[in-house]
């Protein structure tokens, strides 16, 4: 008996585990965490531009959530992430559902960063 609520009690940890760290499970888009991402970028590229649609904006955060393209000088297959943005960057201009195209480039803590964002053409 011991065994039994033992491996029901082990099915359901590893259930729960295994849901826990993919909580984008079931849904259309992959939601990435750019700070938590494990693909490494090439050492020596620090920029790349890449093209995607608007999701979301945090202006509070500096950060919008964006479907992408793959980025192939990044070695990046196509997502949907939060991507922080430069002081430079005017959110107040970016808007939920806009076609953009924009440019990354990586900061000295190894965390790419938008600098700019235009309307994609």
């Amino acid at each position: 008996m011991k065994d039994i609520r033992f491996s029901a009690l082990a099915a359901t940890l590893l259930t729960v585990g295994i849901l826990g760290l993919s909580p984008a499970m079931g849904q259309d888009k992959m939601k990435m965490n750019h700070g938590a991402m494990k693909m490494k970028a090439p050492a020596d590229v620090t920029e790349a531009e890449a093209k995607g649609k608007i999701n979301s904006v945090d202006a509070d955060s500096g950060k919008v959530n964006v479907t992408h393209e793959p980025v192939e000088a990044l070695g990046w297959p196509t997502m949907t992430m939060d991507l922080p943005v430069t002081r430079r960057v005017d959110l107040s201009a970016v808007k939920p559902g806009a076609d953009v195209t924009f440019k990354l480039k990586k900061g000295r803590d190894d965390q790419f960063r938008i600098t700019e964002i235009t309307p994609a053409k």
